[in-house]
């Protein structure tokens, strides 16, 4: 490899340094005596001058981007190593104050922040691998792990200009990052975007540097946790005059035409929070923005992408679980997925997706299968932005609960067309995450207070998560104060007022499965004729008229005989009516009996999974004894017809009132 030019640089100061170490036996007078003197006095000096070598100092925290100002210092230091050494090692360091930081060891790779505050793996320690982590600091490796010659003239020993002995400095290496223990990347790494430490205090990943409070430093370790270097993400701005940019934001949020005006435009400037923010919270709503065509979506979304920034926003063109946690890596950057239509019924991207969403609302972790058969892995702390004409219809209760849909209606013609200037709402958008940032102290009382108020209208513990996040992220970007009760209370009355419908449609895992079973056909003649299980309930029930419309044909007489018939047909798969007219319940076997597991077929319900939905339901029982239906005895779940309206109404009238009756069926079939 050809020498590295010195001309000009701060090498001068490595030439003459002191001598090597003596060979081991030598006597210090013999060495003395057969060493030659310099013939000019000039050389004396000097050498006297650099008696003591400088060593490269170690990185102050600075707004500069790491690596700015790290070369050799022109003064020496303060602990020279000893006359022919090498510098003392610190436990756990290269050497002191070495700017190359070891941070352990994983199976065969040594991990280190490098020169510029990077994170690297090393596993083969060569020369040019060590001289990569020390990048501008090379004079200083020179130094501390020099190679000598001796000068032909005076017979001096003398460092070599330029080199390194690479074998002693990866034994130092290797055994500094050994010393420091096992590391293991996948759950101490935190890349960029927002953080919160345990003491509950906001950490700004900018990439380049790190805001910590109200304190800029360089990329670091806090509290167990490593922030590399990685490139910049949009900065914060550094100063914010009057109001900013808060209100304007939510005046011109105002101009599209919301399914719910009252509350829509707030809550989509809440999410902007929250996705500048949301790795730093405990809680993240995944939003979805849907409207026909000519409804804005496009702008809305240009609209975001100008507040966050292009590189503080993941939008992947690849549109797979697998694209988006590849960008996703080690930061907590919002991802933005546009067009994530319903596919067909064999597709599973769509579901991948919405099920990554899912984890990221509560925090959690990516895996993913790599080369080396090891895996790659990473902190799942998105806020999640999805777009699209139609929402999935696979969603589940689980997924649904965790969305705050944001719908549009179509633009009316001849509105004019928004001009959205990217200077201007790029400059909000770095003013906006400054204030987010400055405001952070007051975050967790004034969630609390939104928490509250939502919790006092009575919604639900999964849209006090999602709503009190939101709106108390929008009530920060516009107030510095903490918000007064009645505004609070006021705005918590109108979402519960707007959303209660939603709520209702979203229901629940036993919600779900109740509607699956009492939807399937159930055609006992094999004649064709599509009942439901619904239907058959209702007869078991002897709700009026509910047995003439299964057996007007049989020559069966009352309804007493049409409850026992049905009962007979619903023990075959693992079904029937207990209790009085007034009171029914049905009881559903927790056996796998054949034709309850054709029921539950395809369905998340299947292999016996039904039983665990079934004892959510609202007022469900075990028995305390098993029953015996078609000569199978199984435990299984009692759940009140009360819980589920539609069997206690008839064609849509409520229930009417019978006289009493034997019961249908309290008698077990054998």
């Amino acid at each position: 490899m050809a020498d590295l030019d010195t001309t000009g640089t701060v090498d001068d100061w490595i030439e003459n340094q002191a001598g090597p170490p003596r060979a081991v036996g030598e006597p210090a007078e013999s060495a003395r005596a057969r060493r030659p003197r310099p013939k000019k006095p000039a050389l004396k000096a000097v050498a006297e001058q650099l008696e003591e070598p400088p060593v490269a100092a170690e990185p102050k925290p600075s707004a500069e981007p790491p690596g700015a100002g790290l070369d050799p210092p022109d003064e020496p230091p303060r602990r020279p190593p000893p006359r022919g050494g090498k510098p003392e090692r610190p436990r756990g360091e290269i050497w002191d104050g070495c700017p190359v930081k070891p941070l352990g060891v994983n199976g065969d790779a040594s991990f280190y922040l490098d020169v510029h505050g990077q994170m690297r793996a090393i596993r083969k320690h060569e020369r040019q691998s060590i001289m990569h982590l020390f990048g501008s600091q090379l004079p200083a490796l020179c130094y501390n792990f020099a190679q000598w010659t001796k000068d032909d003239e005076t017979g001096e020993m003398k460092r070599k200009p330029n080199r390194f002995d690479a074998d002693t400095a990866a034994m130092h290496m290797i055994a500094a990052c050994s010393e420091k223990g096992l590391f293991d990347p996948d759950g101490a790494v935190r890349g960029v975007g927002a953080w919160c430490d345990d003491d509950g205090q906001l950490i700004y990943h900018a990439g380049d540097w790190l805001l910590k409070g109200a304190e800029r430093i360089g990329p670091t370790t806090h509290q167990g946790k490593i922030y590399p270097a990685y490139p910049a993400i949009p900065h914060p701005a550094d100063a914010v005059e009057g109001a900013g940019p808060a209100p304007e934001l939510l005046k011109l949020l105002g101009t599209w035409h919301w399914q719910r005006p009252e509350i829509d435009a707030m809550a989509a400037m809440g999410a902007v929070g929250v996705m500048a923010l949301g790795g730093a919270l405990d809680w993240r709503a995944a939003y979805w923005i849907t409207g026909g065509k000519m409804a804005g979506k496009s702008e809305l979304q240009k609209l975001i992408r100008l507040l966050l920034g292009e590189k503080g926003l993941i939008q992947s063109a690849d549109t797979t679980k697998a694209g988006i946690t590849a960008q996703l890596g080690q930061s907590s950057l919002p991802v933005a997925v546009d067009e994530l239509e319903p596919g067909d019924a064999n597709s599973t991207k769509e579901r991948d997706i919405i099920v990554l969403a899912r984890t990221a609302s509560s925090g959690g972790r990516w895996a993913r299968g790599s080369s080396d058969q090891k895996g790659v892995g990473g902190s799942l702390q998105s806020t999640f932005l999805f777009s699209s004409i139609l929402i999935p219809g696979a969603l589940k209760p689980q997924d649904k609960s965790r969305l705050i849909i944001l719908g549009l209606d179509a633009i009316p013609e001849g509105t004019p067309k928004l001009s959205l200037r990217p200077d201007t709402w790029r400059k909000r958008g770095a003013e906006l995450r400054r204030l987010l940032i400055d405001r952070w102290p007051t975050w967790h009382e004034r969630l609390d207070r939104w928490r509250t108020a939502c919790s006092a209208e009575g919604m639900d513990p999964r849209s006090i998560d999602n709503w009190a996040t939101t709106l108390a992220m929008a009530d920060m970007a516009l107030h510095a104060e903490l918000p007064a009760p009645e505004v609070v209370e006021g705005w918590a009355h109108k979402v519960a007022r707007e959303i209660r419908a939603a709520t209702e449609e979203v229901g629940s895992d036993a919600d779900g499965m109740l509607l699956h079973l009492l939807t399937q056909p159930f055609d006992v003649y094999r004649r064709g004729e599509q009942h439901t299980i619904a239907q058959w309930l209702k007869a078991a029930a002897m709700r009026p008229g509910a047995g003439r419309t299964l057996f007007g044909g049989e020559g069966l007489g009352n309804e007493a005989d049409h409850a026992k018939e049905a009962n007979r047909k619903l023990a075959r798969a693992g079904l029937r009516v207990v209790g009085t007219a007034e009171e029914p319940w049905l009881f559903i076997a927790n056996k796998p009996i054949e034709q309850l597991k054709q029921l539950f077929r395809f369905s998340e319900w299947a292999n016996g999974v039904w039983a665990q939905s079934a004892i959510r339901v609202k007022g469900a029982r075990r028995p305390d004894d098993p029953r015996t239906l078609e000569g199978i005895r199984s435990r299984g779940v009692e759940i009140p017809f009360s819980s589920i309206p539609g069997l206690m109404t008839l064609d849509g009238n409520p229930r009417v009132s019978t006289p009493e009756r034997a019961d249908p069926g309290m008698e077990d079939f054998a």
